[in-house]
């Protein structure tokens, strides 16, 4: 890319300073022909990949055009199958999602029936799971009929013709034809259940998909409209999608069941007792025992559930936070304090996960059970009564019992999805209760007025913070219930001293901050009754349209807050507030999506190329674009963290110059720039692109304060003074101290320059921006290098062998393995025992007992003298089924549990030790993925098919072995059946796989969806762009919910294939009993007859499972990647450990290259400087000169590609990075507090007295903050420290540092959000409390390291004066002489006084 010419951009007339620009109603004269020529350069590379832009054309979806037997039979499903089996699919393979299952219309109709459960029974009674049965009663309805008519099939089957069957083969002479006959209604019996289920499972999936759509986007919809979250992190919203919405779809595929089977308990109870007499009444009255079982069962797992699904969402918001903030966890070498943290949580889910899984283990085994304990208790009963049983009794009554054991296979399902469903509906009713932002429609009366404020008081809400700290949306103060410690009393003092100039000045630059708690004692006043807490006090003001208007104030005074009010995002409580016009908001904090640089900044809007190279140009973004290897087009990372912080500010300001709104709401959009940068953006951009428009402007930045149409001071949350520079200076207030006490350092400065930047001087200094790129060397690429990966990688083909042998290596080992299989083995086994015993029994008939007068041996079992042997055998097979189903059940949970323990272990000691650029080119979404989803598969969802898997491959072998011995010419349909089943798995295999793996792919992209939007809400809700994220949603969600219902689909397609093909060999099996008649005996007749009918219910349920534990492997495959690929750090303690290294704290660079990746160009070249023990080193440099780059070589966050770095005369590359990290401190530009306790943000190691902590507040002035707090050091910090002002943030991050008490310090801009009498205040303190220290700050305000013993000058990566200040001084053409003049001279007139 040609580089821009900026002297032809910036030359001319000097009209780019402020000065030049007054009044605000100049033309923009800067764009002349060069600049657009220059423009067209830029654009010109990427031109074509615009016009080759568009959306993917889907193909329709079939389920609206096909007819109702393609539906019948999934035969749609056939064409997907068939490409899966010839290559590896894409998204592109799939189709377009249907109108009926789209998320914006079933989001529509779920919120309607949600308002018409509000407005019936109110919000504290309103029902989320009542809306559930509204929201699915017709289709329930329907699929209870079809499930009737099927079961009432199969039971007909089982009741009538199965006994006609055994009675046939009891006669002595044969009748073939009768016989084929009863054989063919079998068959027609078998085929009516076959599609009946298909069709069935079709309404329940289709449905419970609309449902689970139309939560997971009513949830969304709700979160994008809400003033604020109440305390609900991204994690948890994220966890309620995934996890929650799936649990809801759950309940639905198997809810009919729970209807249908107590009717069906009910027939068969009366039909046994009348085949068999009153001892079946008896017996079969163990089903409904098994019901309220089952709600006890219900209620058991619920309970657990709910306390699980707690800490699981504590769990993935913990891993939100660690991801998010990862880079400062490496430089402060937290990992071992946040692996302990998750560790801690993990174990107290796993305590709740394991006894869920136990119950629920038991539970699946209650499904063959039952029926046995049923027959065992009848047949025990009959026969102790002494009435006998024939073999058509016995296995018809076996039968029926098997065909109503369907339902209680699809119970245990029906159960567990009703427990959860019943926590989700919970949960979603508390998002769903969340307070709507209020719509602004009042208008000021005056039509020249742009916002009006009258006497108002507003408030935030005090739930959505923490206990005891309250949250002033980046200007706070503090207090628990009123209660605060610190005396309430005017500052009479200060006011007696008004006129006192110099002790005015030193009695706030002293206690600005230490008195800062009792400055705002009014400032908060919780109104319990209303839950309430005051913030903003009697709020009088007038905005004209086109004004531009100043807020300044110290830290924690209600300047954001007062935005925040502006923006409706506080509650109004006293007064009104009138706007009139659209907002533009760039806040103190960027919010960047993780789309492209060109998305960012168009925000949803049409592209306009001239609107668009104005806000370019304005935000001075060209430089970067430039460096940059895609231009506009290159994905910037999630959270912005490939740019640097003058960036992001600077795309987001960009954004709002383009969006051409009326009102711009700009919070302290200087900070994270230079003072070059700085001045470019409030001359391009606030003087001159926005003159004609309304700015609020709060900035730190006093020097442009006097180019104000208006000036706001804040203080204790209220307006103090308000007016122009002039009157306010005139007033001989607070203003004017504060530019007095502003000025007062600007004048030290000049004396230390010696001189003053001239008129010319500004120009050739303009004139060298040629020369100096604008990036930030960190982040940027070049050709080739992929910042963000677009698409999650799939992989192909089956699942690897080594992906089941590391599952089994995390469960405990291949013996384990084999002790697992053994205990189903057995358990299973006296199962099938028990029912050849009674075969075996029946066949037996009176023994060698031949009654009198008798001549032929009778089958009367009541007449066997062992009678008692065989009962006793009989019943003792259900105690030791007991027995082992108990021991299976627990040691298969605690197993199984183990290994996704041991892998999310593994995972997460992995993920936390990564490379730095592992999380800049993975979205946070996609890492989360694992955490939640995948996590919840290894959990609960595999363990649960592994065990109904396990159970049901061992009963089809042992049946199919008892079939065969009975009839051993079985064993050609078992070969032909085979055969089919193999073709049918090969060929749904792979399509079942893909469909899988499609489903986890495109959920990744609307979970990132979330996690990057809801930290951008104010953002989003300020330029009315809920619509637009909203719809964006829809599309990512109708996306994945296209591969959800094919994956589901695609289990039922091949289970309708295998349920024919086990019509066809239980029919088989029919014609043999036909065809054998006399050859065996009733009584094996009924055994092989009663497992081939239930071969239809298990075989296909059996190879689907084994389909669907593979496609649940994927999770287990996906985990397992991320602990064998993910770039790791070695984090492990060096050999050599010296507690006492570092003494000195000398550091010296020796020949340092660094350059961020491979392909990537030379950050830092050549650096060669050493520092004294104890110095006080200045960095300075424009943007991109390589300032923080020295940082992250220091803490080796990318090690060094020559050269290297000596810590008191210690090669740093010789030391473990945690003692290397732990041994330094940093202060990073953008402060980071943790959710958890105060203390625990400032000493997570736990390793410091209370003593030493309230001396480190003290010393950097939030003693009296903390104490204020009811709990003091141990008050909740709100998730990513909102309850903290970022300036306040700032200094626990310095208190964090002060703590470590270590040898170096790293200041990375760490004053940039503080006002000046704080940064004072806190370079006082770095002199005081770190006297002992190495310090090196990276300074954008000169001034502030000015009285550094020496100061590092960079360009370019490069080192081009490293001296003390005086000497740098002493040239009047040295870079850092320019880089002062330039401070000096854009500060010089603003602060005249």
């Amino acid at each position: 890319m040609t580089d821009i010419d900026y002297e032809a951009v910036t030359s001319g007339d000097d009209n780019n300073s402020p000065e030049s620009l007054r009044p605000r109603s100049n033309s923009y004269d800067s764009y002349s022909e060069a600049v657009h020529r220059q423009m067209e350069v830029v654009f010109a590379k990427h031109k074509r990949v615009y016009n080759q832009l568009h959306k993917h054309e889907k193909k329709p979806n079939p389920l609206d055009s096909v007819g109702y037997l393609s539906i019948l039979t999934y035969s749609w499903c056939t064409k997907f199958f068939s490409k899966a089996a010839k290559r590896p699919l894409d998204v592109n393979d799939l189709f377009a999602c249907s109108q009926s299952d789209s998320a914006k219309e079933n989001a529509e109709r779920f919120e309607k029936l949600w308002q018409e459960e509000l407005a019936k029974h109110g919000p504290e009674n309103a029902s989320v799971a009542t809306v559930f049965q509204r929201f699915l009663w017709r289709p329930i309805i329907i699929s209870i009929a079809v499930l009737v008519i099927t079961l009432g099939s199969w039971f007909a089957e089982a009741s009538v013709v199965v006994r006609k069957l055994l009675e046939y083969s009891e006669q002595p002479v044969a009748d073939l034809q009768y016989g084929i006959i009863l054989v063919v209604i079998l068959f027609i019996c078998q085929l009516i259940t076959c599609l009946g289920f298909a069709l069935e499972f079709y309404l329940n999936t289709r449905w419970g998909m609309r449902l689970r759509t139309a939560i997971v986007h009513a949830v969304y919809r709700k979160i994008m409209r809400i003033r604020n979250l109440n305390g609900k992190t991204a994690g948890e919203i994220m966890n309620l999608c995934t996890s929650d919405g799936q649990r809801v779809l759950d309940m639905v595929l198997f809810l009919p069941f729970l209807f249908v089977g107590p009717v069906l308990a009910i027939s068969g109870w009366i039909y046994t007792g009348i085949l068999i007499g009153p001892s079946a009444i008896l017996g079969t009255g163990v089903f409904f025992l098994f019901f309220p079982l089952q709600m006890v069962i219900f209620k058991i797992v619920s309970s657990l559930r709910e306390s699980a699904v707690s800490i699981t969402d504590a769990r993935v918001s913990k891993m939100d936070e660690i991801i998010s903030n990862i880079k400062v966890i490496k430089m402060y070498a937290w990992e071992l304090p946040f692996i302990n943290k998750i560790a801690k949580v993990r174990l107290n889910e796993k305590v709740f996960l394991e006894k869920a899984a136990i119950i629920q283990s038991i539970n699946l085994s209650l499904s063959p059970l039952v029926p046995i304990i049923a027959t065992v208790v009848t047949i025990l009963v009959h026969t102790l009564l002494g009435d006998s049983l024939t073999a058509a009794q016995a296995f018809t009554y076996v039968a029926c019992l098997n065909s109503m054991r369907v339902t209680l296979m699809s119970t245990p399902y029906a159960i567990k999805g009703v427990g959860e469903a019943s926590v989700a509906a919970k949960r979603i009713k508390e998002i769903l209760l969340l307070e709507d932002i209020e719509e602004k429609n009042k208008k000021p009366e005056d039509q020249k007025h742009a916002i009006t404020i009258s006497k108002a008081i507003f408030c935030w809400n005090k739930d959505a913070f923490p206990s005891g700290i309250s949250e002033v949306n980046g200007d706070q103060c503090i207090d628990e219930k009123g209660k605060n410690k610190i005396n309430n009393k005017p500052n009479q003092e200060t006011d007696s001293k008004k006129d006192d100039y110099t002790n005015r000045k030193e009695l706030m630059i002293k206690d600005s901050i230490a008195d800062h708690t009792e400055m705002c004692q009014p400032f908060l006043k919780i109104r319990s009754k209303e839950n309430l807490m005051e913030t903003l006090f009697d709020v009088d003001l007038v905005i004209e349209k086109g004004s531009l208007v100043g807020v300044c104030g110290s830290v924690g005074t209600g300047k954001s807050s007062l935005l925040s009010a502006i923006l409706n995002h506080m509650i109004c409580t006293k007064g009104e507030i009138a706007t009139d016009g659209s907002f533009a908001y760039a806040a103190q904090q960027s919010w960047i999506m993780n789309a492209t640089v060109r998305d960012n900044i168009l925000f949803g809007k049409a592209f306009d190329e001239e609107r668009y190279k104005k806000a370019l140009f304005a935000c001075c973004l060209l430089e970067d674009l430039k460096n940059l290897s895609n231009g506009d087009q290159t994905m910037i990372g999630e959270r912005g963290m490939n740019l640097s912080g003058g960036q992001k500010q600077r795309i987001s300001l960009a954004r709002a110059l383009y969006a051409d709104h009326d009102i711009y709401l700009l919070d302290d959009p200087l900070s994270s720039v230079d003072v070059h940068v700085g001045q470019h953006l409030f001359t391009h951009l606030i003087m001159q692109e926005l003159k004609n428009k309304t700015v609020v402007f709060v900035t730190h930045q006093l020097q442009y304060l006097s180019h104000c149409d208006k000036i706001i001071l804040m203080k204790s949350g209220r307006i103090s003074e308000t007016g122009c520079h002039q009157e306010l200076i005139a007033l001989d207030g607070d203003y004017a101290d504060l530019m007095r006490s502003y000025n007062s350092k600007q004048k030290n400065n000049n004396n230390l320059s010696q001189q003053r930047l001239t008129h010319e001087q500004l120009q050739k200094f303009e004139s060298m921006k040629n020369g100096i790129k604008i990036a930030e060397e960190e982040r940027q690429p070049i050709e080739g290098e992929k910042l963000v990966e677009e698409e999650e990688e799939k992989s192909e083909g089956r699942i690897d062998a080594k992906t089941y042998h590391q599952y089994t290596q995390a469960a405990g080992g291949y013996v384990i393995l084999v002790v697992v299989l053994v205990t189903f083995a057995v358990t299973i086994g006296c199962a099938v025992f028990n029912n050849w015993w009674l075969s075996h029994w029946l066949s037996q008939g009176s023994g060698d007992f031949v009654p009198e007068n008798v001549t032929m041996k009778s089958m009367m079992i009541t007449d066997n003298p062992e009678i008692s042997f065989y009962q006793t055998v009989y019943g003792m097979t259900v105690v030791v089924y007991i027995l082992f189903t108990i021991l299976r059940s627990t040691f298969f949970a605690k197993v199984t549990l183990q290994a996704s323990s041991k892998l999310h272990d593994s995972m997460f000691g992995k993920v936390i030790v990564a490379t730095m650029s592992f999380f800049e080119t993975t979205p946070s979404g996609r890492i989360l993925n694992r955490f939640s989803k995948d996590m919840d598969e290894l959990d609960v969802r595999l363990p649960f098919n592994m065990d109904l898997f396990l159970q049901q491959t061992m009963l089809i072998i042992l049946s199919l072995f008892t079939v065969a011995k009975v009839f051993p010419y079985f064993l050609i349909a078992v070969v032909i059946m085979v055969v089919i089943f193999g073709v049918l798995i090969n060929l749904f295999r792979h399509g079942f796989r893909e469909a899988k793996q499609l489903d986890n792919i495109l959920r990744s992209p609307w979970i990132t969806h979330i996690s990057t939007t809801v930290p951008g809400l104010p953002t989003i809700q300020a330029y009315n762009k809920t619509k637009h994220y909203e719809k964006q949603f829809e599309l990512l969600l109708d996306n994945h919910s296209v591969a959800m219902l094919l994956f589901n689909m695609a289990s039922r397609w091949l289970g309708l294939r295998l349920d024919f093909v086990s019509t066809l060999m239980a029919t088989f099996t029919g014609i043999l009993v036909v065809l054998f008649h006399g050859s065996v005996s009733a009584a094996y007749s009924g055994l092989a007859l009663s497992y081939s009918l239930q071969m239809m219910a298990i075989f296909q349920f059996a190879v689907r499972l084994t389909a669907e534990v593979e496609a649940r492997f994927t999770s287990v495959e996906r985990v397992i990647k991320y602990i064998e690929d993910v770039p790791t750090e070695e984090i492990e303690y060096s050999k050599e450990k010296n507690n006492e290294w570092p003494v000195n704290g000398e550091v010296h660079f020796k020949d340092v290259c660094l350059r961020y990746r491979p392909n990537l160009p030379q950050v830092l070249n050549q650096i060669t400087f050493n520092t004294r023990p104890k110095e006080k080193v200045g960095i300075v440099g424009r943007t991109g000169s390589g300032k923080s780059s020295l940082g992250v070589a220091l803490f080796r966050l990318v090690d060094t590609e020559t050269g290297c770095i000596l810590i008191d005369n210690k090669d740093i590359r010789n030391i473990s990075l945690f003692d290397l990290r732990s041994k330094m401190s940093i202060i990073p530009q953008d402060p980071v507090l943790f959710a958890g306790t105060l203390r625990y943000n400032l000493d997570p190691f736990d390793v410091c007295s209370d003593a030493d902590i309230w001396n480190a507040l003290e010393k950097t002035k939030m003693k009296h903050v903390v104490h204020g707090l009811a709990e003091q050091l141990e008050a909740t910090v709100a998730n990513n420290g909102d309850n903290f002002s970022v300036g306040e943030k700032q200094l626990l991050c310095m208190a964090r540092a002060l703590l470590r008490n270590n040898k170096i310090l790293m200041l990375d801009e760490a004053t940039a959000a503080i006002d000046t009498e704080t940064d004072s205040i806190i370079q006082n303190t770095l002199k005081e409390a770190f006297s002992d220290c190495t310090i090196l700050t990276i300074a954008h305000r000169i001034h502030t390291v000015l009285d550094s013993d020496r100061i590092l000058v960079l360009q370019n990566g490069e080192i081009v004066q490293y001296d003390k200040p005086s000497v740098l001084m002493e040239s009047t053409t040295s870079h850092f002489n320019q880089l002062m003049m330039s401070t000096v001279g854009s500060t010089d007139k603003e602060t005249d006084v």
